[in-house]
């Protein structure tokens, strides 16, 4: 993205000077609000949209010698009310926060002032720099000197982030806030070939993967919250092989991030491979057990058995961005590829940012999965096959129109088997999936929401789709319409939000989109599912908005409406809901501070 700076107005403060070389040459990128203003809107609640803010460090990790820059895209995104600006650096591990202020630079701890001693605009910026020195010819320095001040100093060993506020005009309540993670470590380790023996990767370092590494059965590679792992070649992927073990377990302020090796702002898709997850459980391919697609016919990439209850280890807060490696032709790495995985694995928040195939692939197995989330996959959100038989609950499912692929279906490809001959490949794929949000920012590129196919089975409730440039839904082939009749294929209490006209449905042939057979399915057998707009806080998508995306139903939604909400079985791992969607009230995960929504 390019860096454009759009001024709010006139000179706003005169020319500041800051302690330890932090000069501010000027602060004319904000407006200071008339006191008038200020004190309606302290009397006023505020409603209407939310301003974006999107705060971001140029690297995830610092070595001493490295040198930390800031920058900042905000907007106001239809919000007229004058804020305050909070911005302060954090320790992630004891919560020990320090304030900045123009004036007084870094504030001692204790001591909260806003950023500028008064309410403003919200001004529009796009990859403002805050700190930063045009001197610095660093790999991972921008080469701008900062509105702030100069590039800062790696500080003490330790996990930090710096948080940006907007709050109301009298600092009591936040409107938006936006963190921007990283950590000050010790060394850089690069990692190749395979792991053989058990062994941590601790947070005072960050792992460098080279080319495939694998981790051999019986080792268990475990992974302390906050560490980062770069993909340090294009084909960096790492495979948890059959018998092997994962133990990534983040917590919601000190993630595990799995990512691209360069700077923020040349960050893209396909940058590096992913991760790959390979086990024991079930799959519908005949003889029990298969080769992953586009890799060699070897041991390390073979999954599937009869374990349902097969344990791969933990996911938990992981965030996998900006890979995508092409390993065959039309076949690229998922975000996260969970092949004969079984129920014992636990995965849970877990983020797929810009990656250039699925966001999430399910090659059969057992395994259930919550709070994943996806943020501009060029292909699907949710593919399932190979007799997948899993649960899965809360997943927000963002397209972003940045190497969309054309086939690419946001929501869901639900197919039997891929392989063989799916009329008879048993156990039929059959997810058991609730509370689903899938938005698509509009492109002329992209498909349907979902596409179920093969002979697939499955359970779908309280989903929600919306922005599909073709028909939200559409099922294919006699064998999948069979399945409906058999109550192996239901889908209900749902908001499906576009067209289902004729044109909305183009695929022909005899594995072709079938237009009546859909409707009537979709609106007639099934008695909850509507075709209205879901009313997501966020509105229509953007770009813009899909920086700080808040898809928490507006109050008048019908997605809270319950006489068209599913209430999931009790089977232990499904949880009580009042609303359709991801998202709801008293339950807003992606807005907590562990996921990443930059655009590169």
């Amino acid at each position: 993205m390019r860096r454009i700076m759009v001024l709010a107005a006139v000179a706003f403060l005169a020319t500041q000077a800051v302690a330890r070389e932090r000069a501010v040459s000027s602060t004319s990128w904000v407006r200071r609000a008339p006191a008038a203003v200020v004190a309606d809107a302290v009397l006023a609640d505020v409603t209407g949209p939310r301003p974006i803010v999107l705060l971001e460090t140029n690297y995830y990790t610092f070595l001493p010698a490295d040198r930390l820059q800031l920058r900042l895209t905000v907007n106001p995104n239809g919000y007229g009310s004058p804020v305050t600006m909070y911005l302060y650096n954090e320790n992630r591990t004891t919560g020990a926060r320090r304030y900045y202020n123009v004036g007084a630079g870094q504030l001692p701890a204790g001591q909260q002032l806003d950023l500028f001693g008064t309410p403003v605009f919200v001004p529009a910026l796009n990859d403002f720099v805050l700190f930063g020195s045009s001197s610095d010819t660093s790999e991972t320095s921008w080469g701008v000197n900062g509105a702030l001040g100069a590039s800062l100093a790696a500080g003490d060993a330790g996990q930090y982030q710096w948080v940006l506020e907007l709050r109301d005009a009298a600092g009591k309540r936040v409107l938006s806030r936006s963190n921007a993670m990283y950590a000050n470590i010790q060394s850089s380790i690069t990692v190749s070939g395979t792991i053989n023996q058990s062994q941590t990767w601790t947070a005072n370092n960050r792992y460098v993967l080279n080319e495939f590494v694998g981790v051999a059965s019986p080792a268990t590679l475990t992974i302390e919250p906050g560490t980062v792992i770069y993909g340090g070649t294009s084909r960096a992927t790492l495979f948890v092989q059959r018998g092997a073990k994962i133990i990534a377990d983040g917590t919601a302020r000190r993630p595990i991030i799995f990512t691209s090796p360069r700077r923020t702002g040349d960050r893209a898709q396909t940058d590096w491979g992913s991760l790959v997850i390979l086990g024991n459980a079930p799959i519908n391919v005949q003889g029990g057990s298969a080769f992953l697609e586009g890799l060699p016919s070897e041991a390390a990439y073979s999954f599937g058995g009869n374990d349902a209850s097969d344990d791969s280890g933990i996911l938990r807060y992981v965030r996998l961005e900006f890979g995508g490696f092409l390993i065959a032709q039309n076949q690229e790495i998922n975000g996260l590829t969970l092949a004969g995985v079984g129920n014992r694995t636990i995965v849970d928040h877990v983020e797929v940012l810009h990656n250039k195939d699925d966001a999430f692939e399910f090659f059969g197995g057992t395994v259930n999965a919550k709070h994943l989330l996806s943020v501009a996959a060029a292909d699907d959100g949710l593919d399932f096959d190979f007799g997948y038989s899993g649960s899965i609950q809360f997943a927000a499912l963002i397209k972003r129109a940045v190497n969309d692929e054309s086939d690419s279906n946001f929501f869901t490809e639900s197919d039997n088997n891929i392989a063989q001959n799916a009329d008879a490949a048993r156990p039929l794929t059959n997810p058991n999936v609730y509370n689903v949000t899938a938005v698509r920012v509009a492109s002329n590129v992209g498909q349907y929401g979902g596409v179920l196919r093969r002979n697939t089975a499955g359970r779908y409730h309280n989903v929600v789709v919306t922005g599909s440039r073709l028909a939200p839904l559409t099922l294919r082939d006699n064998s999948t319409f069979t399945n409906t009749s058999a109550g192996e294929l239901v889908f209900d209490h749902s908001i499906l939000h576009g067209s289902f006209e004729d044109a909305a449905f183009p695929g022909t042939g005899a594995s072709g989109d079938q237009a009546a057979n859909t409707r009537n399915f979709l609106f007639t057998n099934m008695t909850r599912n509507r075709n209205t707009d879901p009313q997501l806080a966020m509105g229509t998508p953007s770009l813009l908005r899909t920086y700080m995306p808040d898809l928490m139903p507006a109050a008048t939604s019908p997605a809270l409406d319950a006489d068209f909400v599913a209430y999931p079985p009790d089977n232990g791992f499904l949880e009580p809901v009042d609303f359709q969607g991801a998202v709801g009230p008293g339950h807003d995960w992606i807005l907590t501070g562990w996921a990443n929504f930059s655009d590169n």
